[in-house]
């Protein structure tokens, strides 16, 4: 009787485990947590903060916050993803102008701008929200594709 009970309770803590077990490898599969090391997406995001990435390049759109490879360091960089190389940039008296805000250009920032227009479609233009703090396409470039990690679902505030 005894031996019955234990194989019964066995069970019951066996199966829930098993979910327990395959709903965490499917998150983790999914979803990745990040603690932001910079300061360049002040306000959105702060230098020590927690955010929630959807892996994967799809569904990422312009104004998008995004977690990539940095072509500079090669280490994991957030940044707004504000246009592509199938788009004309505004640019207003040396402002770049997107519906996300303004990034103030210098003047190498702007020429290189304006001499990438026979790029390749698909290159993603990224910049952090705190311009002035922020190493970015600005300075490299637009990155590739391939080197986006996902895209930032949630992110816990500062504070």
């Amino acid at each position: 009787m005894k031996s019955h009970r234990l194989r019964l309770l066995n069970i019951r803590f066996v199966i829930p485990m098993l979910i327990l077990s395959a709903a965490v490898i499917i998150f983790a599969s999914q979803f990745m947590l990040i603690r932001v090391h910079e300061s360049s997406m002040n306000p959105t995001l702060f230098d020590g903060q927690w955010a929630l990435v959807l892996r994967g390049r799809k569904g990422i759109n312009p104004g998008d916050i995004a977690v990539y490879i940095s072509p500079i360091g090669h280490n994991l960089v957030v940044k707004r993803y504000i246009f592509d190389s199938d788009s004309k940039p505004v640019i207003d008296h040396g402002w770049l102008v997107t519906p996300w805000g303004r990034w103030f250009l210098t003047g190498s920032q702007w020429e290189r701008i304006d001499k990438e227009n026979n790029l390749p479609g698909g290159l993603l233009f990224m910049v952090g929200d705190n311009q002035f703090q922020s190493l970015d396409s600005r300075n490299y470039g637009y990155i590739q594709p391939d080197s986006l990690v996902g895209r930032v679902l949630l992110w816990r505030k500062h504070g």
